[in-house]
C-alpha cells in the first residue's frame, strides 16, 4: 500500500473512529437483511433537515415509472463525505445500494452509496468509504474529494470545533430511546411508556433547548464573542446558545434555551442555565421538561486538547424526583464553517408516510399545509 493511500484510509478510519452520523431517528422501518441495488432518474434531491432524501423514478416491467423514495443522513454527515446540494440534479441517471423498508411492496430504502455514470460513488458512512477506497483502489480520486483536513487540538477552552465522542475518543453509542433507570414522576414515566420515535420535535422543525440539544449529533462550535459573551453553536441550529459571563445579568423572559451564566474553577467552565419554557423532549430522548428545569454543566479538557468533557446535572420536579447527573463527551474535529439548511416538516416525515397512503400511516401524521 502507498503512503498517499495509507495517509487517507488512516484519516478517513479516524474520522470514523471519532464522528457518529446518525440521524434523527433509528431507520427502524428498513429490513436490513434485504439489500438491494437499483436504478433510475432523479426526480428530486432534497437537501433538507433532518434528513436529505432523493426521489427516484424507477423504470418498471409494465413500462411504467415507479417513484423511490431514498433515505440518506443530514446534510453535515453528507459533507463531511464530499456530498453537496448540487451532487444529484433531476434527470441524473442513478445507480444506488441500500436496504429496503420491511414492507415489500413500498417504494422505500435506505442508502449505502449512489452514483451517477462516469461519476464518484458517493457513500453516507465513512466505514463505506473506506473499505470501498481499500477494495478499488481509487486512493487518488478520493483524496481529491476529501474534506478531511488536519485536526488541531485545543490548547485552551471553550475554542474548537467538537463531535460528541466517548470518554477516550471513539465513538459515541447513539441514543435511540428514553432512559430506562432514572427517577422519573408518574407524568414522565408515562411519556417513556407511550414513546415513539415519530414524536421527535425535530419533526415539527422544532429544536429542544439543553441539556437534550447538547448530546445530539452534529458539530458544535464554542468560541469567546467578547469579555463576557461565549457563544456555543451547532450545525443546523436556528440560533446560538449564548453563555453569560456576567453573572448579574438577569434573563429578560423564558425560552427554551434559558438564561446560561458562567464562570471558571480554575480550568473548568462552569454554566448553569435557569429560566426555561416547558419543552418537548427538552430534557432527553421521549422526556420533556418544566419550567422548573435546572441545569449545571461543567466543561473541561483532556487528552491534550482532543476531547471535550462534559457533566451535566438537571433538576426538574416535574419529571425528576431527583437530579440527574450524566457525563458526555466530544471528540475533536476540524475547524470549519458549520452548515445550515432548510427544515422540511415534510421531509422530516418522510420514513414514516413515503409509499402510502394517508390511511396506512403508522402514526397520526400533521397537515403539511396548516
Amino acid at each position: 500500500m502507498n503512503r498517499t493511500r495509507l495517509s487517507l484510509l488512516s484519516a478517513i478510519l479516524l474520522l470514523c473512529a471519532a464522528s457518529t452520523a446518525f440521524a434523527h431517528h433509528s431507520h427502524s422501518s428498513l429490513d436490513r437483511n434485504k439489500n438491494v441495488t437499483m436504478s433510475g432518474i432523479v426526480e428530486e434531491f432534497l437537501w433538507t433537515v433532518p434528513h436529505a432524501y432523493l426521489k427516484v423514478n424507477v423504470p418498471q416491467d409494465n413500462g411504467e415509472m415507479l417513484e423511490y423514495t431514498i433515505e440518506t443522513m443530514n446534510p453535515p454527515s453528507l459533507s463531511k463525505l464530499g456530498w453537496t446540494r448540487e451532487s444529484f440534479q433531476p434527470g441524473d441517471p442513478i445507480m444506488w445500494n441500500g436496504n429496503h423498508d420491511r414492507d415489500p411492496d413500498r417504494p422505500y430504502t435506505g442508502l449505502q452509496w449512489a452514483q451517477k455514470p462516469g461519476g464518484l460513488r458517493m457513500f453516507t458512512s465513512e466505514q463505506s468509504l473506506a473499505a470501498y477506497i481499500e477494495e478499488s483502489g481509487q486512493e487518488d480520486l478520493y483524496a481529491n474529494a476529501s474534506t478531511l483536513q488536519e485536526i488541531v487540538p485545543a490548547t485552551s477552552f471553550p475554542s474548537g470545533y467538537w463531535t460528541r465522542g466517548n470518554a477516550t475518543g471513539g465513538r459515541y453509542a447513539p441514543d435511540r430511546a428514553p432512559e430506562d433507570d432514572w427517577p422519573y414522576t408518574a407524568k414522565a414515566q408515562a411519556l417513556v411508556d407511550q414513546f415513539h420515535e415519530s414524536q421527535n420535535p425535530l419533526n415539527e422543525c422544532i429544536y429542544p433547548g439543553p441539556p437534550r440539544t447538547m448530546l445530539m449529533p452534529m458539530t458544535y462550535h464554542f468560541r469567546w464573542q467578547d469579555d463576557d459573551t461565549i457563544i456555543i453553536d451547532r450545525d443546523l441550529w436556528p440560533e446560538p446558545r449564548v453563555v453569560h459571563m456576567d453573572r448579574s445579568l438577569e434573563a429578560q423572559e423564558p425560552t427554551a434555551w434559558g438564561h446560561s451564566v458562567g464562570w471558571f474553577e480554575d480550568d473548568v467552565l462552569v454554566v448553569e442555565t435557569s429560566d426555561f419554557l416547558a419543552d418537548g423532549w427538552g430534557t432527553f430522548i421521549g422526556v420533556d421538561s418544566s419550567e422548573q428545569k435546572h441545569l449545571v454543566e461543567r466543561f473541561w479538557l483532556s487528552d491534550d486538547g482532543m476531547i471535550l468533557n462534559m457533566e451535566m446535572t438537571v433538576t426538574d420536579p416535574v419529571y425528576l424526583t431527583e437530579p440527574v447527573t450524566r457525563m458526555h463527551h466530544w471528540n475533536k474535529v476540524e475547524d470549519r464553517d458549520l452548515l445550515s439548511a432548510e427544515c422540511s416538516m415534510e421531509a422530516a416525515w418522510f420514513y414514516i408516510t413515503e409509499g402510502y397512503e394517508e390511511g396506512e400511516y403508522e402514526v397520526e401524521v400533521p397537515d403539511f399545509e396548516d
